[in-house]
């Protein structure tokens, strides 16, 4: 079900001229570099300890049906050998340009640096564990122009990397093509749900994101996504949302295998506690530009206090904790029953 070929990198055609040494922090305020004939879609991805996964992701946006594009790769301070592959990468096609951090910053300063240093019309993000269609940016780009909005995000497929197949996609795709209004992704934002809309991948028009000073959370650890598009509907945006399956997802935790990939292996990839800070200084902002948005937020807090409390849980379960400690920490929070309930049925 796989909808990407394993054509090796040097069979691209061009030999590139890559950027000179590596980039820093103090690269996000360089102005935004020049593409040769034009740039369509500018494609980040960013990446830490992603070797392995990276030149899948990095073929799948090189192979794109729409060829006019740059690809942005992120190298957020590794500890493999990421940014040796992503330098590999470049030498194979002009297209491809790596910016090396200093220091781990963690994916929204990753993105902020690069969206400073991007040239294309369009913004795309391509997380280096995922992979795209090959015509997804054909695909959005066109439904975006036609439909005259500034974001158009597509639905998933879900990959279990431990079981090696495709789980599901993330909702039907015979719902089709609609609108994505600030309501419909108010409704699409269930944090209880298999997929909510915070999890969309959507590409962005650049005017827009200049035009609204549009920026990642740097705060932000979890739901960096989720907080970027709040931002976009807030500032009275909206998009459109394609119902064919364009974005190959790969689960943190599959839900098949019941594995950790080696990008996402533990609890650290849900650092609930990071997402409330950041959740509480959206607020901030959010409480007096749009009571809609804001009552979403808080909605979304309370159900992430009580997942904190289930890792917390979780977490002194593989301590060694016994049993009657367990019990106790969950009959102090009976807000937490029903979810904790159905993580243990699925376990």
């Amino acid at each position: 079900m796989v909808g990407l070929s394993d054509r090796p990198a040097d069979q691209f055609q061009q030999r590139p001229q890559p950027l000179t040494g590596d980039i820093s922090e103090q690269a996000a305020g360089l102005p935004p570099r020049t593409t040769p004939n034009g740039c369509r879609v500018s494609v980040i991805i960013p990446c830490y300890n992603s070797a392995t996964t990276l030149p899948r992701a990095v073929r799948s946006a090189a192979q794109q049906t729409m060829r006019e594009i740059e690809i942005l790769i992120v190298d957020d301070s590794s500890r493999d050998d990421s940014l040796a592959a992503a330098r590999s990468l470049a030498d194979t096609d002009p297209r491809v340009h790596v910016i090396a951090l200093a220091a781990n910053r963690g994916k929204p300063h990753a993105m902020n640096l690069a969206i400073a240093r991007a040239s294309g019309e369009w913004v795309a993000v391509l997380d280096a564990d995922d992979w795209y269609e090959p015509d997804r940016l054909d695909t959005l780009v066109t439904t975006a122009e036609m439909r005259s909005v500034s974001m158009v995000a597509d639905n998933q497929q879900f990959w279990d990397a431990g079981a090696g197949v495709m789980v599901r996609t993330a909702f039907s795709p015979e719902r089709g093509d609609h609108l994505l209004d600030k309501q419909a992704f108010i409704d699409g934002s269930d944090p209880y749900a298999g997929f909510d809309f915070g999890m969309l991948k959507p590409i962005v028009r650049s005017e827009c994101i200049r035009r609204l000073a549009l920026s990642y959370r740097e705060s932000a650890r979890l739901s960096e996504d989720f907080l970027y598009l709040t931002d976009f509907f807030a500032a009275g945006e909206c998009g459109w949302l394609v119902g064919k399956p364009l974005y190959n997802w790969t689960q943190s935790f599959g839900s098949i295998s019941r594995q950790w990939t080696s990008t996402g292996a533990g609890d650290w990839r849900y650092d609930y506690r990071s997402a409330l800070a950041s959740y509480a200084d959206a607020l901030g902002t959010l409480a007096c530009r749009d009571m809609s948005l804001a009552d979403m937020l808080h909605a979304r807090m309370r159900a992430f206090q009580r997942l904190e409390r289930i890792s917390a849980i979780s977490r002194l379960h593989k301590s060694g904790a016994g049993l009657s400690r367990l019990v106790l920490e969950a009959a102090r929070h009976p807000s937490i029953w029903p979810a904790l309930l159905s993580r243990l049925l699925r376990a």
